[in-house]
């Protein structure tokens, strides 16, 4: 899959999500702009999966008594390579 395909699936899972946090906070994307200070129609680009500056989401996130958390990503091992690709590794049953 290319970058631009995984970035935009992150985008839209982000928008989603947000979305839902919004909807289960029973605000509306103007009573959430105007405690963020953020304008709606960013808050409706986020929410479609379009790029929005770092600091708007930041405000809008703490506006919502929310933060957002890295995790790392699990290292795939060399021999959990070999094993998803066994048809080009000869030595797939280490």
């Amino acid at each position: 899959m290319s970058d631009k395909m995984d970035r935009k699936r992150l985008l839209t899972e982000l928008g989603t999500r947000f979305r839902a946090l919004r909807e289960e906070l029973k605000w509306t994307q103007q009573r959430l702009s105007a405690r963020a200070g953020v304008s709606r129609d960013t808050i409706h680009r986020l929410e479609r999966g379009e790029v929005v500056d770092a600091s708007s989401l930041t405000r809008l996130l703490d506006a919502m008594g929310q933060r957002l958390v890295f995790e790392k990503k699990p290292a795939l091992r060399a021999a959990d390579v070999r094993r998803m690709f066994a048809e080009v590794h000869e030595d797939a049953d280490l």
